[in-house]
């Protein structure tokens, strides 16, 4: 993972981040598996000062349903639409998520992965953890 960062996706960010907004801190999210970077890698950090910008790593809450964005918003949905299918074989299952799939709103994945990005904003703005305000629930 350090070296995915550092060889492609720090160089990635330099070319195309705005200059108007150059001063800006980049925050790079990450979930928690153990082979993810620490924001404090020694190697990460040489890589970032390189670049001249301001980038950090944060890690998203642990078992926060509302960043695990494949698994409960668009594959619960799938499974949600197939399961009203009543299928009995393996055959009808795979077809019957075959056509859901193809068939899925686009407009309903658009929502699912708004709903990831205003909640990774919210954990952002705490600086990582699970006491972040969730963006469905009013002020």
């Amino acid at each position: 993972m350090r070296e995915y960062l550092i060889e492609k996706v720090i160089p990635a960010i330099k070319p195309v981040w705005p200059r108007d907004i150059v001063h800006e801190t980049i925050f790079i999210q990450q979930d928690n598996p153990r082979t993810h970077v620490c924001p404090n890698d020694p190697a990460f950090l040489e890589a970032v000062a390189a670049t001249g910008l301001d980038m950090k790593l944060i890690q998203h809450p642990p078992n926060s349903p509302n960043m695990n964005v494949l698994d409960l918003g668009f594959f619960r949905s799938i499974q949600s639409l197939t399961d009203r299918r009543g299928l009995t074989t393996i055959e009808e299952l795979i077809q019957g998520v075959e056509e859901e799939y193809e068939g899925y709103d686009v407009e309903n994945l658009n929502q699912v992965f708004l709903t990831l990005q205003m909640s990774m904003k919210e954990v952002m703005k705490i600086g990582g953890g699970n006491k972040y305000r969730n963006p469905h629930m009013s002020k």
